[in-house]
């Protein structure tokens, strides 16, 4: 073989060997790329099982809080647990529940919140007066019981504006596929503490405003507190003190967004929207605002979402200035000093940058439940509306709160219900409600006809024989009352073995009536029959009398036999066949009868608002001034005085129940004050009535009857001063600067003693009563401004105004809820995933009897800000 065959098959061998070692290398590469993609598909399989099983724990802590936030709902809700408080309040009965805004601490310098959520975990004495501290997104799970010289310290954030809220707490009965602890952080705030900008209006007593009654009328006076959108939400948008102009734009504003400026106004969307809970007939043309603008003013505590606009966001002044809002999460002390004005002021001056959003809901609720045991919650009863049974039972259910015999109250609620029943109804029949007692009890109903003069003369004739002449005189104050329907009253004299019955027929005079049994040797009237012809038009016009109505008196006979020292008079009047009530009594004690000391008489003050406290000049006063008001006040110095009279007309606002009579009108003394004849909404004994009866009826509006929920009233329990001070009235008087003094006095009085268990609780509160003590009619026709006073009358700081701001936001107010929101944060581990949501429970429907559960309105992720 030839050298150069030898190397050509070298050569070739060579190349084969070559080829095949670069095969192999590439076939071996190839494996291990293989190999490689094949590890890196598992891990990415293992990462993505890994991420979908985190997502799915996630998911479930957030299902397994949930329910917890659920159950403690529900569980408060009054009647699906024995015993359970009435109100909603951050305290150790609501330890779920989180107070709304922060306070500052002067004496250690730092912000705290006065209560957070507790759901399960921390210990309670870590949810009062927490100290608020800054948490990044990503910080750590801490201590739960991490602590320094100012208490304990917020752990986490729970809504994600970078501000602690609350303390991380481990979710019981669960825990991740490794091990781990489930950790969560929540925030349940109030929806009732916030003005609902959906029910809202506007409220202005210096403007005049037809929106609640005939388009033709004009009358700021006419915001009687009746309804929801009396509340003024346009302050929301103008500022605080926002100029007359400003608001007039937002109102404006305000009605096109919501397509109010339509036929049919403010009144159809009270009914078609207001009272359909935000489910409206889709024909009817109004826009409501919704859910995704709930949850953009909800967006982590007051940040603004940069990425969503809603309508409601450009209403106003939610978005519109930039120092209105936070765009991203607080994480410096400096920030966290410019957060804190944003959400909370306590001088009632505003800091410009306020955040109005937080304060502000298109959804919240409450229901007209009464306290009561296990079971379904009770309607409370509608005094306009239903029967004597109804008053009766939640009266007495409301006063047996008070621990006293049954008997008594059984007593005092059946002479309750037949005041109520007579006050409101507009006949003249006098309502008789049993009691347990054997005498039944007897309303106060009209007319009202009370025994105002007994006159007396004595002479004897020169052959020793006594003539004597008697009067007795009624006094009918009311000019709208009807006259006594003869027959229906009788005067009954009795003095020793003798009573006389006389029998009453009024002689058709205005407001008095005489009875007469005179002999003209005793003549009574003389010239003051017809009274002092300088009597001013002033006494006149306080009266209601009119010298010429008299010019020619006709007076009743009156059985001849007259009267004796010690007599008793009582006039009465039939209420039942053979059954008289007495309405009015005097007696005469004192030696005032004797002869030849010429006319005299005993007269009542009858000046106005006077007469039911029977104060009575002293026996045998000349001069006789019978048929007429002069010379009949007797002190006037006394300014007690007490209105007494059946409206015969339902009920504007339940606060009008402290013009209702709590007792018999003849058991009142002459000394007794307003207080004591009065259903007192100051006293708590009957404070708490207003947690058994109403005049809101959502029957009224078109609903099933026992439907009980109302939309748009605020907790006076937890709202801020902000938004206590948009009921209407809530300012009147109030210093121009800064018109909260009131609201500011409602939130100190809570802060300082606790809850308000009824909304009667407000009357403890000394700033609502100061119209009482004021000098001022607070008429309706007052000026330089209107008042709250509906009722044209003279009593002037009497009870009436003492009560005027509470009756006009009386049906505005709860002290309980049914809306709340709760942000929900979860995390794996102390450092692991976490997931941040945002809830809306709502237990408008729970009811232990049919439905245990609080429905989640809505369950939203919480975007990244950053």
């Amino acid at each position: 073989m030839s050298a150069g065959r030898l190397t050509n098959r070298t050569n070739l061998h060579n190349a084969e060997t070559g080829s095949a070692l670069i095969l192999t290398v590439v076939l071996t590469s190839l494996l291990a790329m293989v190999g490689v993609l094949l590890v890196m598909v598992t891990r990415i399989d293992k990462m993505a099982t890994s991420a979908v099983s985190e997502n799915q724990e996630l998911t479930l802590a957030v299902d397994t809080v949930t329910a917890q936030i659920g159950e403690l709902l529900a569980q408060d809700t009054p009647g699906v647990t024995a015993g359970q408080e009435y109100y909603d309040y951050p305290d150790a009965n609501n330890l779920w529940l989180a107070d709304l805004e922060p306070y500052y601490d002067a004496t250690n310098d730092v912000y705290r919140w006065r209560q957070i959520s507790h759901i399960a975990g921390a210990p309670t004495f870590a949810t009062r007066d927490v100290r608020i501290g800054l948490v990044g997104e990503r910080d750590a799970v801490a201590d739960v019981n991490i602590a320094d010289v100012n208490g304990v310290v917020t752990t986490a954030d729970a809504d994600g504006d970078g501000v602690g809220d609350s303390l991380w707490f481990q979710v019981p009965g669960i825990s991740t596929s490794k091990g781990k602890p489930i950790y969560a952080a929540v925030r349940v705030i109030d929806n009732g503490g916030m003005v609902n900008i959906n029910t809202g209006w506007w409220f202005d007593p210096n403007r005049a405003d037809p929106s609640f009654s005939d388009p033709t009328v004009t009358e700021a006076s006419l915001v009687d507190g009746s309804s929801p959108m009396q509340i003024n939400a346009i302050a929301l948008a103008g500022g605080h003190v926002a100029a007359a102009d400003t608001s007039e734009g937002f109102a404006a504003d305000l009605l096109a967004a919501r397509r109010i400026n339509v036929e049919g106004g403010l009144t159809d969307y009270e009914d078609d929207v207001v009272w359909r809970y935000l489910a409206p007939d889709p024909c009817n043309p109004f826009t409501p605002f919704d859910l995704s603008d709930e949850l953009e003013l909800r967006y982590r505590f007051l940040l603004n979402h940069r990425r969503i606009d809603t309508r409601a966001e450009n209403w106003g002044r939610f978005k519109d200035r930039i120092n209105h809002v936070i765009e991203t999460p607080v994480d410096t002390a400096a920030d966290l000093a410019d957060w804190f004005p944003r959400v909370h002021d306590p001088n009632g001056s505003l800091d410009p940058n306020y955040a109005y959003r937080h304060v502000a809901t298109t959804y919240n609720m409450d229901r007209i439940i009464a306290p009561g045991e296990f079971g379904a919650p009770r309607k409370m009863v509608n005094v306009n509306n239903t029967n004597e049974d109804e008053i009766r039972g939640a009266v007495e259910a409301a006063l047996l709160k008070t621990g006293r015999d049954p008997l008594i109250v059984g007593d005092q609620a059946a002479q309750i219900t037949a005041n109520i029943l007579d006050y409101i109804d507009d006949d003249d029949v006098v309502s008789v409600v049993e009691g347990p007692s054997t005498d039944p009890a007897y309303g106060f109903e009209r007319p009202c006809v009370y025994i105002s003069e007994l006159a007396y003369n004595a002479v004897t004739d020169g052959l020793g024989n006594v003539h004597r002449s008697f009067a007795v005189e009624l006094f009918k104050p009311y000019f709208e009352d009807n006259d006594p329907i003869d027959g229906d009253w009788r005067l009954v004299i009795t003095w020793g073995n003798v009573r006389i019955e006389q029998p009453i027929e009024w002689s058709g005079l205005r407001r008095f009536h005489v009875l007469l049994a005179e002999d003209p040797v005793a003549e009574l009237f003389e010239d003051s029959m017809f009274g002092d012809p300088d009597e001013t038009d002033e006494i006149a016009s306080r009266s209601g009398y009119n010298r010429s109505d008299y010019a020619t008196p006709t007076a009743q006979a009156l059985d001849p036999n007259g009267f004796e020292e010690n007599a008793n008079f009582s006039l009465q009047r039939l209420v039942a066949p053979d059954r008289w009530v007495a309405v009015d009594y005097v007696n005469i004690t004192d030696g005032w009868m004797l002869p030849d000391q010429g006319p005299r008489s005993t007269q009542r003050d009858i000046s106005p608002y006077r007469c039911i406290r029977r104060m009575w000049t002293p026996s045998g006063r000349p001069p006789v001034s019978l048929g007429n008001a002069t010379d009949q006040f007797v002190d006037s110095n006394d300014t007690d005085v007490i209105q007494a009279h059946p409206a015969n007309r339902t009920l504007r606002n339940i606060g009008e129940l402290g013009m209702v009579l709590a007792k018999r009108s003849d058991m009142v003394r002459s000394d007794d004050a307003a207080e004591s004849v009065v259903l007192d909404l100051a006293n708590p004994e009957y404070a708490r009535l207003l947690n058994h009866l109403t005049v809101i009826d959502p029957a009224e509006h078109g609903q099933p009857a026992g439907e009980t929920r109302v939309m748009g009233r605020i907790n006076i329990n937890t709202a801020p001063w902000l938004v206590l001070a948009q009921l209407p009235w809530i300012q009147y008087q109030d210093s121009s600067d800064t018109k909260s003094e009131r609201a500011r006095a409602i939130v100190d009085y809570r802060d300082r003693y606790g809850p308000y268990q009824s909304i009667g609780g407000l009357m403890q509160v000394t700033r609502l009563h100061d119209l009482a003590h004021d000098d001022r009619d607070n008429l309706n026709d007052e000026t330089p401004a209107r008042g709250p006073d509906l009722t044209e009358d003279f009593a002037r700081d009497d009870l009436e105004e003492r009560d005027l701001l509470f009756t006009r936001l009386s049906n505005l107010v709860t002290v309980r809820s049914d809306v709340f929101t709760a942000y929900i944060l979860v995390r794996l581990g102390a450092d692991g995933p976490q997931k941040r949501m945002m809830a809306i429970f709502d237990r408008s429907g729970t009811a232990a009897a049919y439905n245990p559960r609080v429905m989640v309105k809505t369950l939203h992720p919480t975007a990244d800000p950053r």
